[in-house]
């Protein structure tokens, strides 16, 4: 049976604003929950959103982090993640950077937008990033229309 969102997580009514993205179970700290968005030129704003992009909601005090990369992740919820370990770039035609990710401002064209949490989550606590959906003329911070 087709499950959109991975077991342990659900959308209800957020604290924040409309619906949240939640966790029924505990999520450690480095744990990859799963990609958010797909890079394609031909949709608006240059990407598709999975079922996990489409719920989060933006906080100061965050609980994940977005990723990005160019190779699709070989990753399932629950897998661990060494935010630090160091990018390797791929060689002449090499496809098999497993570990290839990046902070999504290091690069923002990335093929796949993936979360990680960035401590540990009790359950029933709302998934949340610190985002900004504009970017500032005058400061160039932000990510337009992601």
């Amino acid at each position: 049976m087709y499950r959109p969102l991975p077991d342990g997580l659900t959308i209800k009514n957020s604290p924040i604003e409309g619906l949240g993205l939640f966790t029924n179970i505990d999520i450690k700290k480095n744990t990859f929950i799963g990609i958010t968005h797909i890079r394609d030129e031909q949709f608006e704003n240059k990407y598709i959103r999975t079922p996990l992009g489409g719920f989060y909601n933006h906080s100061n005090e965050p609980t994940i982090i977005r990723m990005v990369t160019d190779v699709l992740p070989k990753l399932k919820f629950g897998d661990q993640i060494d935010l630090n370990a160091t990018v390797k770039k791929f060689e002449d035609g090499d496809k098999t950077g497993q570990n290839l990710f990046y902070n999504l401002h290091e690069k923002s064209d990335a093929k796949y937008f993936f979360m990680v949490a960035t401590r540990d989550i009790k359950a029933d606590e709302e998934l949340t990033a610190n985002y900004n959906l504009y970017t500032y003329p005058k400061t160039g911070v932000g990510i337009q229309m992601i």
